[in-house]
This record gives C-alpha cells, structure tokens and sequence, in this order.
C-alpha cells in the first residue's frame, strides 16, 4: 500500500503546485516520509532472502527520499526549472525506477493489488504531465 501512497501524494503535491501552491510542501513531505515504511519493508523482505523486486526498489526508494530531502529541504536548490541535469536526472531516475519497481512488484503477489498500483501510476505521472505543461513540474 505504501507505493500506491506515494503515487496518490506525489498527484497531489503536482497538482497542488499548479492549484494550491501553499500546500504543496504538505504532499512533498509526506511522499518523503513514506521512505520510512517503504525501507523498512523492503529490509525485512531483504533479510527475508525474498525476490529482487520486493526489497530493492524500496531501498532506491530511500536513496531518492534522501536526496530529496537534501536537494529541496536543506540546500534549497532549484533543479527543476531551469532543469539542472547533474541532479534532476538521478532524482527522476530514483523516483521513478524505485515506484515502479514497487509496482511492478505486485504482480507476482496480487493480481488486484497490482492492478491498483498500476492507476495510481498512471495517476502520478498525469500529475507530472499536467503540473510540467502549466511550467510548474
């Protein structure tokens, strides 16, 4: 459930940066503190010996939340707009590849559950479409 609350956040922290720009901090943090579940769950699943997909993309996961939290938190760095590369490419990267892979995951545990996480997908990257078209991506 943790990825599927990631994608529905990471929705709204885009469309609140085009409708409701005071609350979009409130989105981008929360989408960092779900690192916390993500890794956890991925750890014991690695502990677990269990397959690839049930523990890796959740420790990338935390490896974005961590660059996150520096990039836009602490150092305060505009990377987005003009797009500085050297960051916003590993940033993209880790987040997508990370959320996806916890996706794609499902598929091998619940067909449902799978099928969940690939709207919420397609929810969060409507997000990014629709804020980046506004110039707020």
């Amino acid at each position: 459930m943790t990825v599927n609350l990631i994608n529905i956040f990471t929705f709204l922290m885009f469309l609140s940066r085009v409708k409701w720009p005071k609350v979009e901090i409130l989105f981008g943090t929360a989408t960092i503190i779900l690192a916390l579940p993500a890794v956890t769950i991925g750890a014991l699943n690695l502990l677990r010996s269990a397959n690839f997909l049930l523990w890796f993309p959740a420790i990338l996961y935390g490896f974005w939340a961590l660059l996150a939290l520096v990039v836009d938190y602490l150092l305060k760095i505009e990377f987005r707009n003009p797009a500085k590369p050297s960051i916003l490419v590993p940033f993209l990267i880790l987040f997508y590849f990370s959320v996806g892979g916890m996706a794609a995951a499902f598929y091998r545990i619940d067909l449902y559950l799978w099928l969940i996480s690939g709207v919420t997908s397609i929810l969060n990257l409507y997000g990014a479409y629709y804020a980046g078209k506004q110039g707020k991506g």
